[in-house]
């Protein structure tokens, strides 16, 4: 490869300059943990070579470490400009006289190194700017910004107004403030990670070995904050192990002073009504789904949606993957703080009460207030609420709601043993203070008294285990926006009528003892009604046709429901019905079709024999589950799918013309695991789903594919596993990328040829496949075939050339076998490598190839395995792949083999995708494989192939060097021993 000399120049001075510390150096950390890499990420977002003007933001939570990140990046590459200028603390400072004035005046001077500059006004400030600055190359930092205006007035029109090249680094807690500014790049500082934060919190704590074991849990509080890792480490450093676990057990209920003044800032920032929303969320609501809470929140007369926003925007609150809301620990505990400093000696004249033991206090001794909006009384409060009990609630022999004590309670798969939890007994009259409470929590506490005197303002009421067997009349719910009562004793909700106009969620699911369903008239605007193994519930009352608004409806497991009423075609808003577990209901309402509004069906293990005519009806349907149907005969399935065709009626499989799937324009996913389907094939054709996405027919007995799914255009993903008959797999859709076929044990022969787009495939466990054509092994990133023990020696030859030369992609693959091939460059026993990276002159990494032999422990779960790359010169690490290892228990030893494409010494890595992890000549890099757990499988050897690009003296092309050589006489065999296979060849040096 060869450089332009003025290039190459430009490249040392650069190097140098950025190297020197003069005395405008800015202090970044003591121990800048971590700062190295984020540094990197940083920079690659202000792409130095661009010649464009360019803004980055730097946004996070208060403490995340925002601040350390722009002046380590300053200090890195502010020589290379002419000028620079780091302004700190603009919010705090600019609420000064002048404040915003004394910037500019900052500003000017670090650029021009002028002082003679009188500025009476901001609008004179930004004018002197404009003119003195415009057209010059710099750099200019703008740290902790909150306002448009601060931007406006100290660089304008940046864009127009600096001179090419130039950069500007805004830092804030408010995202949304960036998209405003139309920043070229937004960069979210991630929290320190498990290694990061021991390495951070033991520099400032300085603990011994005494003190290891309560490293984790003050790790676990810090969550990843470097602010908090260090205050808290100062904190605690020098004191003995006592001083620790009492300081700990005080953190849990009031986070550090110093840390709270500073996350407190954000807070302070807010308006009043999106105050109350923080703190109605830090105190109460954090776990729960969004569009649950912003129902609460909006029937509390606040505009949630748009709160909620705000929030995120601040980094005071996040959406995590399943829309639930999350909130740092420490940005929880500092508005828990805030509600506390309202009354900090008596808690009853507080605004929110949720401290299990203040909240007793307040309610035994009755001194509760008017100040109370909420309070939570929740025994099961460290079970979270987004852990819903969701099976079955046991009392223990003797015991009913009503007993004194509950013995636990059997919820998602685990039994939690409860011994001596009581049921707490209070009066009515400990609420009468209490006038404004409109948030109410009180699981397993049975009332007595009248309920005239709780609050008419409740606009929730979650009471789960509560032993009444209705409501009381004088109970003013009149306000109610979400009734939560699950695991209750209630026969029925209330006797009479009782109209809640402003209810839109009801939640009676675990109702044992609710014989019949409330009348629907009572609640017209109900949007949410789950009524969840209610296991004595027969049927649904006739007038939920009324309902014109309900969009959410599960009788999940509702085990005695015969039947549904017709009328409930008449839910004009229904997207969502949840049937499944109804194990007597067997047929769906005959104008199911006229839900116009239905996404999703979830009918799985029911006695359902027959679908509706009207069901094509349902043009909007996305989703359908039907599966688990062991019991269904074959002529009852023909009999579902012939109802949605035009032509055949008959019943008898023998006479049914290939049914055709058609009016299902909408669905996205198709679920048909375990329905017993055989020669099903050859009656339906699924050509006609055209928008189907997700095909899953596994556990299913056919010996071929349904007709028809090679037209499915758009379908991506394709499960066939356990199939046991399914003898061969052909004419595939075109576009589908991902295919599942694991435990196919009769499969011999497998088709790809029709799809070129697949870039996952998994095999594992087909022990009688023969052959795979149309295999692009290039072009797919992973592969899965453990237990493929029948393929060709050759297969194998093949697949291991095709790993040794250059790819774009990253490529994963998996199968038996003990030894790392002996042509890898590194190997080493054990599960950790290192490598030294070459000198240019040496060649530049085009790839690494990883491999590890893992094997299998069998009194163990197994965890994936992660791959971590670590810098060791420049001391930070990254995840670079998780590998999947669930498909190996049947197997002693098994080999992984990762392909990871470098450019420019370069490595994409999982945990920073979108940027990538640079390697510089002569850096050591060392590769580990780690499982997190015990008992699981274990890396006993591992390898690290480097493929690298040499120079070539004549011409400055690129040749290959450490290749593989695939010479016919090199001694390379794929021989299977008890179901492994071992691989050996030669390096050409």
């Amino acid at each position: 490869m060869i450089r332009h000399e003025s290039r190459v120049i430009d490249q040392i001075v650069k190097e140098v300059l950025s190297k020197l510390k003069p005395a405008e150096y800015l202090d970044v950390a003591i121990h800048p943990v971590g700062v190295d890499s984020r540094v990197e990420e940083m920079k690659a977002l202000l792409d130095h070579e661009s010649s464009d003007v360019r803004i980055v933001g730097i946004y996070g939570m208060g403490g995340i470490g925002k601040t350390t990140i722009a002046k380590a990046v300053y200090n890195q590459i502010r020589y290379t400009f002419e000028g620079s200028s780091c302004l700190l603390n603009i919010k705090e400072k600019s609420e000064q006289f002048n404040g915003l004035v004394h910037f500019q005046k900052q500003l000017l001077f670090d650029i021009l190194k002028m002082k003679k500059f009188k500025i009476d006004s901001v609008d004179r400030g930004i004018r002197l700017i404009q003119e003195r600055i415009q057209g010059k190359r710099v750099i200019v930092v703008l740290d902790d910004v909150d306002d448009l205006k601060q931007i406006h007035y100290l660089v304008g029109q940046c864009k127009s107004w600096l001179g090419p090249g130039s950069r500007v680094i805004i830092t804030t807690r408010n995202e949304h403030l960036l998209t405003q500014v139309q920043v070229n790049g937004k960069y979210e500082v991630r929290k320190m990670d498990e290694f990061e934060s021991l390495q951070l919190f033991s520099w400032h704590a300085h603990p011994t070995v005494d003190h290891l074991d309560l490293l984790v849990s003050f790790m676990n509080y810090a969550g990843g904050l470097p602010l908090a890792l260090e205050v808290l480490g100062c904190h605690l450093c020098g004191r003995s192990v006592d001083a620790w676990e009492s300081e700990l057990e005080i953190l849990q209920k009031m986070p550090h002073d110093k840390i709270h003044k500073i996350l407190k800032r954000s807070f302070d920032s807010l308006d009043h009504n999106r105050k109350i929303i923080f703190l109605d969320i830090a105190c109460f609501f954090v776990g729960l789904d969004k569009e649950y809470v912003i129902t609460i929140l909006d029937g509390c007369g606040f505009s949630s949606k748009s709160g909620i926003d705000i929030l995120v925007q601040r980094a005071l609150l996040r959406i995590d993957m399943q829309h639930k809301l999350a909130m740092h620990d420490l940005i929880r505990d500092m508005g828990r703080e805030i509600v506390r400093e309202e009354s900090n000696q008596y808690p009853g004249k507080r605004s929110r009460l949720w401290f299990h033991n203040e909240v007793l206090s307040v309610l035994h001794k009755n001194t509760g207030s008017e100040a109370v909006e909420g309070l939570i009384l929740n025994p099961f409060y460290e079970l979270r609420h987004e852990e819903r009990l969701r099976t079955k609630a046991s009392f223990g022999k003797g015991h009913s709601l009503n007993s004194p004590e509950l013995k636990g309670f059997e919820a998602n798969g685990f039994t939690l043993h409860l011994p001596g939890l009581k049921v707490e007994h209070l009066k009515t009259e400990v609420f009468a203070k209490m006038q404004n409470l409109r948030l109410l929590q009180i699981n397993a506490v049975h009332l007595t008294g009248s309920y005239e005197y709780l609050s008419k303002e409740l606009i929730w009421l979650c009471w789960h285990v509560c032993p009444l067997k209705f409501l009381p009349q004088n109970f003013h719910l009149e306000n109610l926006v979400v009734l939560e009562m699950q695991y209750n004793n209630l026969t029925q909700i209330w006797k009479g009528n009782r109209i809640l106009n402003n209810l839109k969620v009801l939640n009676l699911s675990y109702s044992r003892t609710l014989i019949k369903s409330p009348d629907f008239l009572q609640f017209p605007h109900l949007e949410v009604l789950l009524l969840e193994e209610c296991i004595k519930l027969v049927e649904l009352h006739e007038s939920i046709k009324h309902l014109k608004g309900l969009v959410r409806l599960s009788l999940r497991d509702c085990k005695k429901v015969r039947n549904l009423p017709e009328s409930i075609s008449n839910l004009k808003s229904l997207e969502i019905l949840n049937l499944s577990g109804c194990l007597q209901l067997d047929k769906l309402p005959e104008k199911l079709g006229n839900l116009a509004t239905l996404k999703k069906l979830l009918a799985d293990r029911t006695a359902i024999k027959q679908l509706p005519s009207s069901f094509s009806l349902l043009k909007n349907l996305k989703a359908i589950s039907l599966f688990g149907h062991e019991g269904t005969s074959l002529e009852s399935w023909l009999s579902c799918f012939s109802t949605w065709i035009s032509s055949p009626k008959c019943l008898n499989p023998m006479n049914l013309v290939r049914a055709s799937v058609v009016g299902f324009y909408s669905l996205g996913k198709l679920v048909l695991n375990n329905c017993n389907l055989s020669e099903a094939e050859n009656a339906i054709d699924l050509g006609g789903l055209s928008s189907l996405q997700e095909l899953d027919l596994s556990k299913n007995n056919f010996c071929r594919l349904p007709q028809g799914i090679g037209r499915l255009s758009k379908l991506g993903m394709l499960r066939l596993k356990n199939c046991a008959y399914l003898q061969s797999i052909s004419e595939l859709p075109t576009n589908l990328q991902i295919l599942f076929a694991n435990d196919c044990s009769s499969m011999e022969r497998l088709s790809l040829s029709q799809s070129p787009q697949l870039i996952g495939l998994s095999l594992n466990h087909c022990s009688n496949l023969l052959e795979i054509q149309g295999l692009n092994l290039e072009a797919i990133p992973f592969i899965e075939m453990i237990g493929c023990d029948n393929l060709p020696s050759n297969f194998w030859t093949n697949l291991l050339q095709d790993l040794s030369t250059p790819s774009a992609t990253e490529r994963l693959v998996c199968f038996p076998g003990r030894e790392v091939p002996n042509w890898f460059s590194h190997q080493s026993i054990g599960s950790s490598i290192s490598f030294r990276v070459p000198s240019l002159s040496e060649g530049e990494i085009r790839m690494l190839l990883i491999c590890a032999v893992c094997s299998y422990m069998q009194n163990g779960n197994t965890p994936d395995l992660d791959v971590i790359i670590h810098n060791k010169t420049r001391k930070f690490r990254h995840l670079l792949v998780s590998i999947p290892v669930e498909h190996c228990a049947k197997f002693s030893h098994n080999l992984f083999l990762f392909q990871a494409p470098v450019i420019r010494n370069k490595l994409k890595t999982v945990d920073f995708p979108e940027k990538e992890m640079e390697m510089f000549s002569g850096e050591e890099i060392e590769v580990s494989f780690n499982n997190w757990g015990s008992g699981y499988n274990e890396v006993s050897k591992c390898g690290v192939h480097l493929l690298l690009e040499k120079p070539n003296d004549n011409n400055g092309s690129m040749v290959q060097y450490l290749r593989y050589d695939t010479a016919e006489d090199d001694e390379m065999s794929a021989a299977a021993d008890d179901n492994e296979i071992s691989f050996h060849s030669e390096v050409d040096d």
